[in-house]
């Protein structure tokens, strides 16, 4: 749209080249897709789970954790990075924490670390962060595993 009038001077010409640009333009903009009889976008479209909640809501809990409650303590930060490297892991199907990269790299963190953290953090942050963070952090690794299904077992009943 830009283009149209990018290279041209004055209000009434800008106006009439963007006018004559959009007479160009189909009639619907939109995508067919929302067209569909009986879909309903704001019903029918799930939860993106790895970019709102982990890469969301669990990696700014983390880096709020890490910048701002831990990391001006050395003694807390050098506590959590011992509680996430001793953190038993055996029944979660995740690999054994990296204390010391989850912290040193908090902005860096992959969809799976996040998981991972979600379900360690009630263990490792207890006395460590605020009273009030600390539930927010309980809250959040309740909620985790009730949205984080990889895979629906009885699909049919499901849908």
């Amino acid at each position: 749209m830009h283009a149209s009038y990018a290279k041209i001077s004055g209000y009434a010409k800008k106006q009439d080249a963007l006018d004559q640009f959009i007479l160009t333009l189909p009639e619907n903009l939109f995508s067919p897709v929302w067209r569909i009889p009986g879909l309903d976008p704001h019903s029918d479209t799930p939860v993106e789970i790895l970019h709102i909640v982990l890469l969301g809501f669990v990696k700014y809990f983390w880096r709020d954790v890490v910048s701002n409650q831990v990391k001006k303590n050395s003694f807390e930060y050098n506590i959590l990075i011992a509680r996430l490297e001793s953190f038993e892991v055996s029944g979660l199907n995740i690999p054994k924490l990296s204390g010391q990269t989850l912290v040193k790299y908090a902005g860096s963190l992959t969809g799976r670390d996040f998981r991972a953290i979600a379900q360690a953090a009630p263990f490792v942050l207890q006395g460590i962060v605020s009273p009030r963070c600390y539930l927010a952090w309980v809250a959040l690794s309740n909620l985790v595993p009730l949205i984080w299904q990889p895979v629906i077992e009885d699909i049919d009943s499901h849908i």
